[in-house]
């Protein structure tokens, strides 16, 4: 199920940021672990960003995940030892 939702989001959520992009890139690598789903990730962001309109401080992507018990501590570790994996690749590069 996760290969079918790989790629999904690749611009969904982009505007020219790199927070934004680091983040999604985090919710990308949850999905494909199939550690949470693509609505749960929908939600998650929908979160973020409805803190953004309102001018309150958004919260980390991984911390609204938690909050929701849409993943776990030790989840959302290997997932962000991951991002950090791809992105010592791509400065590599």
């Amino acid at each position: 199920m996760s290969k079918s939702s790989k790629g999904h989001h690749n611009n969904d959520h982009s505007d020219n940021d790199k927070d934004d992009q680091s983040r999604t890139l985090l919710g990308q690598i949850l999905v494909e672990l199939d550690y949470i789903t693509i609505y749960q990730l929908d939600e998650a962001l929908r979160i973020q960003r409805e803190d953004k309109e309102h001018d309150r401080e958004p919260k980390p992507l991984g911390q609204i995940l938690l909050e929701l018990g849409y993943c776990g501590p030790n989840q959302l570790i290997r997932a962000i030892q991951v991002q950090a994996e791809y992105r010592k690749a791509q400065a590599s590069k």
